[in-house]
C-alpha cells in the first residue's frame, strides 16, 4: 500500500510541476509580447540625417507628369511653371524627399492652412541671383529655379537645397505674422535677445525666422549655423514651436554624417527685393511694429 501511495504522490507532483511549467511559460509569453517594440529608424535622405519615416516614397520610374500629379494629390500643392521636365528630375526628387521628410509633423498642413487658397509651387526661371522666393515671382506660389539647383547638385551640396525648400515654405508659414500670432511674438522677443543667425538672413527678422527653420531641417547644408553650437535657443524654438519636438539631426554642435560639399560650393542668394524687405523689417523692429 505504501508503495502504491508513493506512486500516486509522484504522479501528483509531476502533474503539479507540469501545470506550473505551463503557467510559467504562458506568463513568460505574455510578458514577451507585452514588451515595447522599438520603432524602425528612418533611413537618412539626401541632406537630412534623421527625416520622418517615409509615408510617400519617391516614385522611382514614374513619369514627370505622374510625379506632378502625385505631388498635388499627396502634398496638396498646386503646380505651375515650365521646369517640370525630365531635365530637372534630380531637383524634383530633392523637393519631394524634403516634403516627405517633414510629413510626421504638421509643418506643411499648418503653413497651408495659413493661406487663403491652395499654396502653389512654381518651377520656373527666376530673374537675378535668387534660387527661390515666396509670392514674388508668382503670387501665391513658392517659386524654385531648378536650373540654378544644378549648381548645388554639381557641388554635392544637396543639403543646401533642402534648407532652401524648408526656408521658402517658412515664409508661407510666417505669412500670418501681422495677425497677432503668438509664435511670432515669441520669435521677435527671441530675436531681440539672440540677434543675428546667418549671413543670408542678415538683420531681417523674417529672413532669420525662415533660416532658423530652413537650417533646422537642412542640417547637412554647407556652413549650417547650428554646426557652431552657438544657436541652441533658435534650435529649441524651431523644435518646440514649429516642428512639435521632431528633430532632423543631432543637437547643435554635434557631428553628423553628411556628404561634404565640394570646395567653393555656392550659397543660394536672397530673392530680389530682399534687401528692401530687410530694411523694412529692421525699421519695424525699432518701432515695435
Amino acid at each position: 500500500m505504501s508503495f502504491l501511495r508513493g506512486i500516486r504522490v509522484r504522479k501528483w507532483l509531476l502533474s503539479v510541476a507540469a501545470v506550473v511549467t505551463t503557467v510559467a511559460a504562458a506568463i513568460g509569453a505574455t510578458q514577451a509580447t507585452a514588451l515595447p517594440v522599438a520603432p524602425t529608424p528612418a533611413p537618412p535622405v539626401t541632406g537630412i540625417p534623421t527625416p520622418c519615416l517615409s509615408t510617400n516614397e519617391w516614385p522611382e520610374g514614374a513619369s514627370i507628369a505622374e510625379i506632378q500629379q502625385q505631388i498635388e494629390q499627396r502634398f496638396n500643392f498646386r503646380l505651375g511653371g515650365k521646369q517640370w521636365t525630365e531635365e530637372y528630375r534630380p531637383s524634383i526628387k530633392i523637393l519631394w524627399e524634403t516634403l516627405d521628410a517633414m510629413e510626421c509633423t504638421d509643418y506643411r498642413t499648418t503653413l497651408q492652412g495659413k493661406y487663403s487658397g491652395t499654396v502653389g509651387i512654381n518651377a520656373a526661371r527666376i530673374r537675378g541671383y535668387a534660387w527661390g522666393d515666396w509670392s514674388l515671382s508668382r503670387s501665391g506660389y513658392v517659386s524654385f529655379d531648378f536650373e540654378k539647383f544644378k549648381q548645388a547638385l554639381a557641388d554635392d551640396d544637396e543639403g543646401r537645397l533642402v534648407r532652401l525648400v524648408a526656408h521658402e515654405l517658412a515664409h508661407v508659414y510666417n505669412s500670418d505674422r501681422y495677425k497677432g500670432a503668438q509664435y511670432w511674438a515669441d520669435f521677435q522677443k527671441l530675436y531681440r535677445q539672440e540677434g543675428r543667425f546667418s549671413d543670408y538672413a542678415g538683420r531681417s527678422v523674417t529672413e532669420t525666422f525662415a533660416d532658423v527653420v530652413g537650417y533646422y531641417v537642412g542640417r547637412c547644408a554647407l556652413d549650417n549655423p547650428y554646426d557652431t553650437g552657438e544657436h541652441d535657443a533658435y534650435y529649441q524654438f524651431a523644435k518646440e514651436h514649429v516642428f512639435g519636438g521632431k528633430e532632423f539631426g543631432p543637437a547643435p554642435g554635434e557631428a553628423m554624417n553628411c556628404t561634404v560639399p565640394k570646395e567653393g560650393a555656392q550659397e543660394p542668394r536672397p530673392a530680389q527685393g530682399a534687401e528692401s524687405q530687410q530694411t523694412a523689417d529692421w525699421v519695424s523692429e525699432l518701432t515695435g511694429e
